[in-house]
């Protein structure tokens, strides 16, 4: 019996098949959404003087003090995903009617980081709280970022976290 001497067009026609086995595998790994795990920008970075630009306008539901973002879209509480930030903007206090807020900037007047602050839900996270004014200098306006309690681990969240719950609603640019 003959033996058939190995070629390299065996190892040819497995090369093209590993390569798109990669490429699709990439793809597939591309497209699924990925909770932030490495720190691209420090936190507690959002200055007095930095500007919260609403690009929308937005409703502010009769009895709720504001309204809140994740993942560039508004949620509502119970909609909250673990290990995702979000941000909560409105008014230091509910109010009895829904409440238009027009685009507008809003400046930080101040900023305060509390390491056991309420959540969505009235757990302990680590929240950034941005007291902010209008140009016309009303005031009681409050943006405040965090992680959900559910989060790994407890943290202030990034600028990029910020702007990824906020999306094109709000446009942040900082004074340093």
């Amino acid at each position: 019996m003959r033996a058939v001497p190995s070629t390299n067009r065996t190892q040819r026609m497995k090369r093209p098949e590993m390569t798109l086995l990669l490429v699709a595998a990439a793809v597939l790994c591309g497209c699924h959404p990925h909770a932030k795990t490495a720190l691209s920008d420090p936190p507690q970075d959002v200055a007095s003087g930095s500007i919260f630009t609403l690009n929308k306008s937005l409703l502010i539901p009769a009895g709720a003090a504001g309204v809140q973002f994740q993942d560039t879209q508004l949620v509502g509480p119970d909609a909250l995903r673990p290990s995702y930030a979000y941000c909560r903007f409105g008014l230091d206090g509910a109010a009895s009617m829904a409440r238009e807020i027009t685009p507008q900037p809003f400046t930080v007047t101040s900023v305060d980081y509390d390491e056991s602050a309420a959540g969505s839900m009235g757990e302990a996270v680590s929240s950034t709280r941005m007291a902010l004014q209008t140009a016309q200098g009303a005031r009681g306006y409050v943006m405040t970022c965090m992680l959900p309690a559910a989060a790994v681990s407890p943290r202030f969240v990034t600028v990029s976290e910020i702007n990824g719950a906020l999306g094109d609603y709000f446009t942040l640019k900082r004074a340093y």
